[in-house]
């Protein structure tokens, strides 16, 4: 079986999620940046997994445009979906913000992979945003937020269980 993984990205956290999950499915994987995905890769592909970086609620306008654009060949296929963002939110809310309800319900997976915070990406607007914020949860005594593994491995159990049921 051959899996797409389509993902945005505002932080390299996502990508790294995403390199993480494809080494861990039993199957051929190409990851494929929103910004490099075309209706073709749709096509070339047996399952399709989505991931967005959905940080405070905002998701990229490129996947959303992607989506639109693409609705009929996602309803075709396989997908599962998943977001990089804060833990202990409302992951159905997000979910549904990044995709569509629809997608949602009929994606054979969906998790949150969480995100870290790297003082050392980006512009320097960025860079300065990230400070404040690791700054901010020193100061609060907080831990920094990190990749949630744990969500990562199921997810890809979930998938690797269902590549098993198609090729048997």
């Amino acid at each position: 079986m051959k899996i797409a993984i389509i993902y945005t990205t505002s932080n390299k956290s996502t990508k790294k999620s995403c390199e993480i999950l494809s080494g861990k499915l039993n199957s051929d994987v190409k990851l494929i940046s929103i910004e490099n995905a075309k209706t073709s890769c749709l096509l070339k592909y047996n399952f399709i997994i989505l991931v967005a970086s959905a940080l405070e609620g905002k998701v990229q306008n490129n996947l959303k445009l992607f989506i639109s654009r693409n609705k009929k060949n996602l309803k075709e296929k396989p997908i599962a979906l998943a977001v990089n963002c804060e833990q202990n939110i409302d992951i159905r809310g997000r979910l549904n913000k990044a995709f569509t309800e629809e997608m949602v319900e009929s994606s054979y997976a969906n998790s949150n992979f969480g995100y870290e915070l790297d003082p050392d990406e980006g512009n320097f607007l960025q860079k300065r945003k990230i400070n404040n914020k690791i700054k901010e949860y020193k100061k609060d005594g907080k831990s920094l937020p990190t990749l949630n593994i744990n969500e990562i491995d199921k997810f890809a159990d979930i998938i690797n269980k269902m590549i098993e049921k198609r090729v048997d």
